[in-house]
């Protein structure tokens, strides 16, 4: 982890704490550089996990003006398939790679004990390397299709971009509260430990407020959360029924998931309402 350690957290006060907390999440979910003065404590990395919507919302924001800047020279289509590499590169492929394990253990195991050896092997399997490759198509073909249907202003199109990457990690952060650890040791699991209803209602805010500022633009998108609870009963169905809990690759699933919903149901709510 990034930075020196810091002083004890008993002389820093709630907002200094908070805002090490942030950092923190930054620090663990992108490879964005953080301070130096923010400093490393073990029970910060389990804390900030209620910051990961809001490290979404940062990085819909830098994917927002990577597609404008990239929309002066090319396509909406090719503009975004870049957007999307360079956000790959800013998050090191974090939840993408959890989504291929997961594919990977759900499509290649039969037993629980199966499932959980497989999505702990590093090398990517071909249910893995078929399910990101397909999740990253429908991402572009999705996106590019809705922007031959519509018009978006520039405001509109930001509240799309963050409102794909921070509701996608808030409903992913949601399965720490509804399903128990499928492991006996992780990262995540004690992550989960922080994660309660007030902290849960606190991580909601940024994506919240994106998906209603998007909807009021466009009142097509409140019908997409249906699209999102499918898709996250679904997830929820297979992690109950295959492993009985979560790991961190679920819940990289569960984002890259909710995120592709986001850009996919534009296609459907635009052409059927």
């Amino acid at each position: 982890m990034k930075g020196s350690f810091p002083p004890n957290s008993k002389n820093l006060n709630w907002i200094q704490l908070e805002v090490r907390y942030f950092f923190i999440a930054v620090s663990f979910l992108t490879r964005i550089p953080i301070p130096e003065w923010v400093g490393f404590q073990k029970d910060w990395l389990d804390k900030s996990i209620k910051y990961s919507p809001y490290v979404g919302f940062l990085l819909g924001a830098i994917q927002f003006f990577i597609f404008l800047f990239l929309s002066l020279f090319f396509s909406p289509g090719l503009s975004f398939a870049i957007s999307i590499g360079v956000l790959l590169i800013v998050t090191g492929g974090f939840h993408e790679d959890g989504f291929a394990d997961f594919c990977d253990g759900i499509g290649g195991g039969w037993k629980r004990e199966d499932i959980l050896r497989i999505m702990k092997d590093s090398r990517v399997g071909s249910f893995g390397a078929i399910g990101i490759s397909l999740l990253i198509l429908i991402k572009i073909i999705g996106f590019s299709d809705s922007m031959q249907k519509i018009q978006l202003s520039e405001i509109q199109l930001f509240f799309w971009f963050v409102t794909a990457q921070s509701l996608s990690r808030f409903i992913s952060l949601s399965f720490m509260t509804f399903l128990p650890y499928a492991k006996d040791e992780g990262y995540a699991k004690p992550m989960a430990k922080e994660i309660g209803i007030t902290k849960l209602l606190f991580a909601c805010i940024p994506a919240i407020f994106s998906w209603l500022a998007l909807s009021h633009s466009y009142p097509q998108f409140l019908w997409s959360l249906a699209f999102h609870l499918l898709i996250s009963a679904y997830a929820y169905r297979l992690m109950k029924k295959w492993i009985q809990g979560f790991t961190g690759d679920c819940l990289g699933a569960v984002q890259q998931m909710n995120e592709t919903v986001t850009w996919v149901s534009g296609v459907f709510l635009w052409n059927s309402i």
